[in-house]
Formats: structure tokens, sequence, C-alpha cells
């Protein structure tokens, strides 16, 4: 198996980096939002975003689509996840009221962890899990879904590209986003995580969009896709 691998971008258009697979708890798994230039979620004024649950359609990252990031075939489909808009001090106040038992919450996932075969659902949200047919053992998790989005079911052979999904808000989500990471088994929650870069990008460094190949996005990043070499 390889240390690392080169993937497609499973998105279109431009995105913002919110986790780069550095943090704990977060290693080797990349969060991706649409914001825009003042880094607002939404199109509603910073105010309303804290105070009041806006509409889903109001996010600009609402119903993208969630690209396969190889030729695959889809091992998992889970769909069906309910989505609540919140204000963003709703769901920060639930962060909060988590983080008061968090030696319950790492009980309640070293459970799920140890079952080997335990309901995602609450976590990930509506999701998808993926097999390289290029390289059999090697599995994309794309996680948080709109509810219905979801395109293909288990047993599907995709194209690398092939739209499988659309970006959404279910599970553990503060803003619609994809989550997204490779692992050596189809399983998520045995957290057995792969290193890998994308094929092709570009990147706003310094007032300018710069094509990047066979890398990694930082966090708080901009990025964007552009065409990429799948037939």
């Amino acid at each position: 198996m390889p240390s690392s691998l080169s993937v497609g971008f499973p998105l279109s258009g431009e995105w913002y980096v919110g986790a780069d697979g550095t943090e704990p708890g977060h290693e080797l798994a990349l969060d991706f939002m649409r914001l825009d230039k003042h880094l607002k979620a939404t199109t509603r004024a910073a105010w309303r975003e804290l105070l009041t649950a806006v509409p889903y359609e109001e996010h600009h990252g609402w119903g993208q689509p969630i690209l396969s990031p190889f030729h695959g075939r889809v091992v998992t489909a889970v769909d069906g996840c309910p989505e609540f808009p919140q204000s963003y001090l709703m769901k920060l106040w639930g962060l909060v009221r988590a983080s008061w038992w968090p030696s319950r919450e790492r009980r309640r996932l070293a459970s799920l962890i140890a079952s080997g075969a335990g309901d995602i659902r609450e976590f990930a949200g509506n999701h998808l899990v993926i097999e390289s047919l290029e390289s059999p053992g090697i599995y994309a998790f794309l996680a948080h879904a709109r509810r219905g989005s979801l395109s293909v079911k288990a047993g599907d052979l995709v194209r690398g590209l092939q739209p499988v999904a659309e970006v959404g808000d279910s599970g553990q989500s503060n803003v619609p986003h994809l989550h997204f990471q490779l692992m050596s088994c189809p399983n998520p929650l045995a957290q057995q995580l792969i290193p890998f870069t994308f094929s092709v990008y570009e990147a706003h460094v310094d007032g300018r969009w710069l094509i990047q190949k066979n890398s990694l996005p930082r966090r708080r990043q901009r990025i964007r896709s552009v065409a990429q070499p799948f037939i």
C-alpha cells in the first residue's frame, strides 16, 4: 500500500479550508466550507447568522456537488439523516454543553469504535465510503451530505470526479461543509487513516491564484478547483 497517493479534489468552485488534517482529533482529515470574501457562510448580516437560524438555501456552500475523488466502487451510502438550521450561537451552545461531559463523549465513541460496526450517523450524517478501483484497499470517506442528495448506492461503480452527493449540514456540523479523508479500511470508526494529496487545485497566495500539484492546502486557505484529468 502506498504511503501517500494523489486523488482528485472532490469539489468544484472555490472553498475555504476549515481543517487541514493537522488538528488533534482531526488528523489526516480535511474540512471544506464555502465562505465569501468576508469569511461569511451565508448571505445574511453577521448578527443574523449569530442570532437566527438562516435557511440553508442562503448558505453559499449548500447543495454544491460532491465529487468522487477517483474511479471507484461505492461501499457505503447512508442517506436520510435530518438537518436543522440553527443560529451559530445555538450551535456554539451545543458544543459547550458537550464539553461539560467529555468523558461521556469519549466513552460513547470508544464503544462505537470497539463495536467495529457502530452507527455513525449522529457524527457523520449522510455519508459515502468509496473504494478506489485503481488502488484497491484505499477508501474515501465523504461526510455531512445534504439529505436526499446521494445519487449513488452501495455497489455502484463511479468515475473520477463524478457527482455523487451534495454538500449539506447533517451530523455534527456547524455549517454546510464536506469532511474528507482516506482510509485503509471501509469503516471510518477504525481510524485507519492514510496520507494523501490532491492531484491539482489552485490556492490563493499573496493575492494571486497559484496552481498546486500533488499537494494539500493549509488551514484558513482559499482554494478552488481546476480541470482534472479523469476520463
